[in-house]
């Protein structure tokens, strides 16, 4: 019986190797591989694709969703890099970790306008898993 395995979030940039660029440098994340138009990027083996787009609308208002443990180290890791003025849209920033029905989390918008949130699990609510 065939059993799937992972997903791949995708994320959209009008310049891909620029947005690669802050997923490594400033979050610690992998080079994969990269091309002009698609790269990938790892961290913990949780990959991401970035796509070239030619319209900015795509990237503003492309989400992902990503389960972390320990979210207070994560965010305080990149809170030290990263602005926490998510209201200024100019440049990439995070949010406060909130509470939210299915545990905590909090967003990260890269410099192309992607939003990914980062999403802890409430130990009320564990993860299913495959059997």
């Amino acid at each position: 019986m065939a059993v799937l395995v992972s997903g791949v979030p995708v994320l959209t940039a009008l310049d891909v190797p620029a947005t690669q660029k802050f997923w490594i440098e400033v979050l610690g994340f992998t080079e994969e591989f990269l091309t002009e138009d698609f790269g990938c990027v790892s961290r913990d083996g949780v990959e991401l694709f970035i796509c070239s787009v030619e319209d900015q609308v795509v990237p503003d208002n492309t989400q992902a969703w990503l389960r972390v443990r320990d979210i207070d180290s994560l965010h305080a890791e990149w809170s030290a890099r990263v602005s926490l003025d998510y209201a200024d849209a100019s440049h990439p920033a995070m949010t406060a970790i909130k509470e939210v029905p299915w545990g905590r989390e909090f967003g990260l918008r890269d410099p192309a306008g992607n939003l990914v949130h980062f999403s802890e699990l409430s130990e009320a609510k564990p993860a299913r898993t495959v059997r």
